[in-house]
């Protein structure tokens, strides 16, 4: 079987890292909260756009 270039050992590193660490932890849920809006609103504009439009 093939070599996987990450392993399941770092990959809980890194998670167990961004959500415990309160600084990153922070900054994670402000980039997602912004990230969503931002889906959000494309999403809203691809539906109701023309009625939105002047």
């Amino acid at each position: 079987m093939a070599e996987l270039p990450i392993s399941v050992d770092s990959l809980k590193r890194f998670w167990n890292a961004q959500v415990h660490d309160p600084n990153k932890w922070a900054f994670n849920m402000k980039f997602l909260r912004a990230a969503g809006m931002f889906a959000g609103s494309v999403i809203f504009i691809r539906n109701f756009g023309e009625s939105v439009a002047l």
